[in-house]
């Protein structure tokens, strides 16, 4: 209980309880890359350790919602390695990499003294914990990993696409509709358009999108904000004729929905099923149902990014052997979220759940 106060005290009012370390060194495939570490405030080891993966993001390992998440596990009495995947700050999909990033990270983890032998577990945030599901099952982490918790992830790509691209989601047959965070579907675009098949010539707005992305890490505004329209209208300016109707899908003015909601879902398939083809790690099916991992899965109930149902649907494909438990949240989400929003009574019913969830989560290791 002591180790999930104090990782509940430090999410929800940040205190010095963490110690950070930025420019930790690991290495990866022969090459020296930066990881940041969080260690424990006053606190002598050893500790058990988290192997913490950041999504697609511009920030990479400085996104802010990361940034809580790891100084909060690192109050709880665990070391946080971040490892730095440049690949993913470059907001290239690159799903091969996982495992030699995790296994790398482990290598790091263990030559430390401070680290409790086999205490070591892997957190994935967003694109992350999809990857670490299906890194999961790789021989070359078979007993280097004592426990998985997955936030924020997706189980289906067609589905995730569809959301980012036309807001629509669904589970058990009961649709709904969303505003989705349109900086998912940029880096869609940005690395799968020109894979559509007659598409290949479509760089210009490939290169487009992965601008509209970059800035708005850059920025740290909210993709969705109305502070990208001029740059959204001067890219399409710039635009082929050909290519702007796709750019209309992706990149319309802020607060404006899609002008073809049926061309989007068309879209979303089309540029689905390119990803899939490009890169088949991006789809989770073939693994879920063998990670050998006590897993845990948590989602963010506003989340504009990832649809929280994609995390419902994760629960029911991983063995029931293997699954810890499944807890949505109003408290957390990488994207959107109405946390300030919930009040007192709401933020003390959330928080309630929090630490069923928090529990879970630190007895993984």
């Amino acid at each position: 209980m002591a180790r999930t106060l104090g990782f509940l005290l430090q999410y929800l009012r940040p205190r010095p309880g963490a110690v950070e370390e930025a420019e930790v060194p690991y290495r990866r495939d022969g090459e020296t890359l930066p990881a940041t570490l969080y260690r424990p405030a006053g606190r002598r080891g050893p500790h058990p350790a988290w192997v913490v993966l950041h999504g697609l993001t511009y920030r990479g390992r400085y996104h802010p919602s990361l940034e809580r998440l790891a100084r909060a596990l690192a109050a709880s009495g665990a070391l946080v390695f971040v490892p730095e995947i440049p690949e993913w700050r470059r907001l290239r999909v690159a799903p091969a990499l996982t495992t030699a990033t995790i296994r790398s990270a482990i290598v790091a983890l263990n030559e430390r003294a401070d680290v409790a032998e086999g205490r070591i577990g892997v957190l994935g945030f967003s694109f992350g914990a999809t990857q670490g599901l299906i890194a999961a099952s790789d021989p070359e982490l078979d007993g280097k990993v004592q426990g998985l918790a997955a936030w924020g992830g997706y189980c289906d790509l067609f589905n995730l696409f569809r959301f980012g691209i036309a807001g629509e989601y669904e589970l058990d047959g009961v649709s709904r509709h969303s505003e989705p965070d349109p900086y998912g579907r940029w880096i869609m675009g940005a690395n799968y358009v020109t894979r559509m098949p007659g598409h290949a010539g479509y760089t210009q707005l490939a290169a487009a999108l992965e601008q509209l992305a970059r800035e708005a890490g850059r920025r740290g505004v909210s993709a969705w904000d109305p502070v990208y329209d001029p740059l959204k209208a001067r890219l399409r300016a710039g635009l082929p004729p050909a290519q702007r109707e796709l750019f209309d899908i992706f990149a319309p003015p802020a607060g404006r929905p899609v002008p073809t909601l049926d061309r989007a879902r068309e879209l979303a398939r089309e540029l689905a099923a390119a990803a899939l083809e490009a890169d088949p790690l991006l789809d989770p099916a073939p693994f879920l149902p063998r990670v050998p991992l006590r897993t845990l899965l948590a989602h963010g109930r506003d989340d504009r990014l990832v649809p929280y149902t994609e995390t419902l649907r994760l629960a029911r494909a991983i063995p029931a052997q293997r699954r810890v438990g499944c807890t949505v949240t109003a408290l957390f989400a990488h994207s959107g979220g109405a946390e300030a929003a919930l009040g007192h009574l709401g933020r003390a019913r959330e928080a309630a759940r929090f630490l069923g969830l928090l529990r879970d989560i630190l007895r993984l290791i």
